[in-house]
């Protein structure tokens, strides 16, 4: 049986920078895995190879036995594969249900003739679109902030918000970008649950960056180790934590950093 998610050889160059140099690693239907490694280790540019905002220079993805390298992060999109980003991407002016609503593609009334010539069926899909992001909107503990501004949510709830509006597409799978960056410890175990929940209750499959090595041991497996664009290792995360040659990349990378 093959994996929901296969990586083969994978690169992008940026002229003579290969951010991404031949990564190969494949991810398990049903998993919480993580991909972690040194800052440049060029893990965010492997995430938007994978979601389509980037074209890969080589290299093969497949996503659920189908081909997907190049396409538009849209297609990919609708095939269940869905990513977030480090920095929420919310409509801050917008009410945090209305972000939820607008996550939800190919709606009846985006198209302003349908609206005109089948006003009931768009209201009742209106109103169905509406309950489902009411139920998200519990399901990640913002729904008594619905009808608020998103850009009034405090950095933790802005990573909550990001979360529902890929629920609200009923993922196969979620590529999750740096859930613990900027979030108080309360909120990051309520956002831990809730990846294990939506595991284990809607068989969503996660790939997580992240930089938090104790969340990453807590919440991962496998988990993927990434360094100069190339997989250094893949297992468990106390077995490639204790690898040499990745204690070594972290230290060159920590080293680079600081200069």
């Amino acid at each position: 049986m093959s994996a929901l998610l296969e990586v083969h050889d994978l690169a992008r160059y940026f002229g003579g920078l290969r951010a991404v140099d031949g990564a190969s690693f494949a991810i398990e239907q049903g998993v919480i895995a993580g991909l972690i490694g040194p800052n440049g280790a060029g893990k965010t540019t492997c995430f938007n190879c994978l979601s389509g905002f980037l074209r890969p220079s080589a290299g093969r993805v497949r996503f659920n036995g189908e081909d997907i390298t190049g396409m538009s992060p849209h297609r990919i999109f609708r095939r269940g594969l869905v990513r977030t980003f480090q920095i929420p991407q919310e409509l801050e002016t917008m009410t945090v249900l209305e972000n939820l609503m607008l996550a939800e593609s190919e709606q009846r009334g985006e198209q302003i003739w349908r609206n005109w010539l089948l006003p009931r069926q768009v209201a009742r899909e209106e109103r169905a679109l509406e309950d489902h992001a009411h139920e998200v909107l519990a399901l990640v503990a913002l729904e008594h902030m619905a009808y608020a501004q998103a850009g009034t949510l405090s950095g933790g709830q802005r990573k909550l918000l990001e979360l529902g509006r890929a629920l609200m597409t009923h993922p196969q799978m979620i590529l999750l970008d740096e859930p613990a960056a900027g979030v108080n410890p309360a909120l990051l175990v309520r956002i831990s649950e809730d990846i294990r929940r939506f595991r284990e209750e809607f068989g969503i499959t996660f790939l997580i960056i992240e930089h938090n090595l104790e969340l990453v041991r807590d919440l991962c497996h496998p988990v993927v180790v990434m360094a100069q664009g190339k997989v250094l290792d893949v297992g468990a995360a106390d077995d490639v934590l204790s690898n040499p040659e990745v204690e070594v990349a972290y230290l060159r990378g920590a080293a680079q950093h600081h200069d």
